[in-house]
């Protein structure tokens, strides 16, 4: 349960990093999903952290396929 703890603060990390890059909506809500995600892992089974991994791992992809969009509309 510490690595999947672990995990979600460094998604929190890395959008914090590149909040820049994404409008107030989307950053408000990927922060929210990953508050929720945060409180489920805290009362979760070894079933359920699996399912909260795998959205955290969507999570990951939207950021950083939002990120590298960005970046390629910035070159």
């Amino acid at each position: 349960m510490r690595n999947l703890k672990n995990q979600l603060q460094e998604l929190e990390e890395l959008l914090e990093l590149h909040h820049g890059q994404l409008n107030t909506e989307v950053r408000a809500a990927m922060k929210q999903k990953i508050d929720l995600l945060k409180e489920q892992a805290d009362q979760a089974d070894a079933a359920s952290r699996g399912r909260i991994a795998s959205e955290a791992v969507r999570l990951l992809a939207s950021v950083l396929s939002i990120v590298t969009n960005v970046m390629t509309l910035l070159e």
